[in-house]
C-alpha cells in the first residue's frame, strides 16, 4: 500500500486525540470510512479543514509500522457554512453523517456521492431540512439494497389501491399491506399515507436538487419525516443518536 495517499473525502466527525491532536473520521469514495490523525490540529494549519461536513481533497500519510494514518494537508472545496448556523440543518447533517458511519453493505462511492450532494444542498437557506433528510434517506436505503416497492405488497403481492394506507414489515424493512404487517397497526407510527407514498414515488428518481424543491404540506412533511426516521432506525437496528433529544422537536419544526 502507498505511504502517501490523496483522496476526496467528507469529514464525518472528529474527537480529541491527546492534548493537541484530533482523530478525524472521514468518508472517501475509494477508501470508504477511515480514521486519520490531524497532528497539532487545535492551532495548526489543519484546524479549519477537519470540522464535520467539510469536503475536500485530503493528503494522507500512512505509517504502516504504527498502523496509523495522518493528514498532512487539505484542499477544502466545501466548508459547511450555512449548516452550523442553523440548528435544524445541524441535526440533519449529523444524522446523515451517522448513517454513513453505520452503513452495513452498500457502495461507498455511491454513498460519498449522495452525502456530498446533500450536504451542499443543506447549506442553502431555501432548502427545507426535513425534506432533504427524506431524500437522503430514500437514496441511502436504495444503496443498501432495500428500496421499497410502493406499488404492491412485498409479502403477498397485493397491488395497492390509490388511497390505501401502507403499514410495515420489520423483517423486510419495508412497507406492506395491513394484513402482512408484523408490528402494531393501531398506533399508525409506521403507517405511510397516500400523500406520502405519492411524494416518495414522484421524487425518488429525480435529481436531488429537483426532489428537495417539490412542495409538501407541513402536516405531510412532519409525518413523512418521522416515518423515514423510524424506517432508518429499523434498518440500522437502533435509533439515530443524532435525532434524539429534547431540543430536536423544536429545531425541526
Amino acid at each position: 500500500m502507498e505511504r502517501n495517499l490523496t483522496t476526496e473525502a467528507i469529514v464525518l466527525t472528529n474527537k480529541r486525540w491527546g492534548d493537541l491532536h484530533r482523530l478525524v473520521t472521514m468518508l472517501s469514495p475509494s477508501l470508504g470510512i477511515f480514521d486519520a490523525v490531524a497532528y497539532g490540529a487545535r492551532k495548526g494549519k489543519l484546524a479549519g479543514g477537519i470540522d464535520p461536513f467539510v469536503i475536500g481533497t485530503f493528503y494522507v500519510y500512512h505509517n504502516q509500522a504504527r498502523k496509523v494514518r495522518s493528514i498532512t494537508d487539505i484542499e477544502v472545496t466545501f466548508q459547511g457554512e450555512g449548516i452550523r448556523e442553523d440548528l435544524a440543518r445541524l441535526y440533519v447533517a449529523h444524522a446523515m453523517a451517522e448513517m454513513a458511519m453505520r452503513m452495513h453493505g452498500g457502495d461507498h462511492e455511491q454513498l460519498y456521492g449522495i452525502l456530498s450532494r446533500h450536504l451542499v444542498l443543506l447549506a442553502q437557506r431555501e432548502v427545507e431540512p426535513r425534506r432533504l433528510f427524506m431524500q437522503f434517506a430514500l437514496r441511502f436505503i436504495a444503496i443498501m439494497g432495500l428500496e421499497s416497492d410502493l406499488s404492491s405488497c412485498p409479502v403477498c403481492a397485493h397491488p395497492y389501491e390509490t388511497q390505501e394506507i401502507l403499514y410495515y414489515h420489520t423483517g423486510l424493512h419495508a412497507p406492506c399491506c395491513r394484513s402482512c404487517a408484523d408490528i402494531d397497526t393501531e398506533t399508525f407510527e409506521m403507517a405511510l399515507g397516500p400523500g406520502g407514498r405519492k411524494y416518495l414515488e414522484l421524487t425518488r428518481n429525480m435529481e436531488e436538487v429537483s426532489a428537495v424543491s417539490v412542495d409538501l404540506t407541513e402536516a405531510t412533511t412532519e409525518r413523512l419525516f418521522r416515518y423515514m426516521v423510524r424506517q432508518v432506525n429499523d434498518i440500522l437496528g437502533s435509533a439515530l443518536r443524532s435525532l434524539t433529544g429534547g431540543v430536536l422537536t423544536e429545531a425541526l419544526q
